[in-house]
């Protein structure tokens, strides 16, 4: 994101960089209930950025969404212990990745991470039309997987949509919880929580089945 500003001329201080991820946060949260589109928010976040914290900049919010997910697909960027704990499972069980981001983004990284061949299945928002927290969009994953979804354990970090659409669809969840983070009140609780990936050995088959 820095890169992409600098590029268009603007200066990536802390207070512009604050105010994308509030604008970003607030259109995926948006899109998670149906009221804007992949396509829509590419471009809709970078015009409130640009009407927001720099009203006198002629930069195109086109050409500067463009270039973002240019970079943004270029980047890994993986959890500790992550690249570890999907290959040993992988070894163990079917794995299936499931993302509501963007396909262009999530593929290249994906196989820039090496990763790729550890899943049985990736379900991409964008791709299927269908996107978390719909219970839809898990049953597809159990039914690519080849599993009924009461051998399915959906593993994510946001309690709105991974949790919450696992739980809709009769999956058992598992909530990785970030350091400090507090679990919503408002959110039925998980099955299983942890804060290291590598616990989640414990959960899996001892062997591939």
């Amino acid at each position: 994101l820095s890169a992409t500003l600098a590029e268009a001329g603007l200066e990536p201080a802390a207070a512009t960089l604050a105010a994308y991820r509030r604008i970003n946060d607030g259109f995926w949260r948006a899109f998670e209930r149906g009221e804007v589109s992949q396509e829509g928010l590419k471009v809709a976040r970078f015009r409130l950025l640009l009407a927001e914290a720099a009203p006198g900049c002629r930069a195109s919010p086109e050409a500067i969404s463009r270039r973002y997910l240019e970079l943004l697909a270029d980047q890994v960027h993986l959890l500790p212990h992550a690249a570890a704990a999907i290959v040993e499972l992988s070894r163990r069980a079917s794995l299936g990745l499931a993302t509501n981001g963007l396909p262009e983004v999530q593929r290249s990284r994906l196989e820039r991470a090496g990763l790729a061949s550890c899943f049985h299945t990736v379900l991409i928002s964008g791709e299927i039309g269908i996107a978390k927290p719909d219970p839809r969009f898990f049953l597809l994953g159990a039914e690519r997987l080849g599993l009924p979804t009461s051998e399915v354990l959906c593993v994510g970090d946001v309690p709105a949509t991974d949790i919450r659409g696992a739980r809709a669809a009769g999956m058992a969840s598992c909530w990785v919880a970030a350091a400090g983070v507090a679990w919503p009140l408002e959110e039925p609780e998980p099955d299983y929580t942890i804060s290291d990936l590598r616990e989640l050995a414990a959960l899996a088959p001892p062997v591939f089945p």
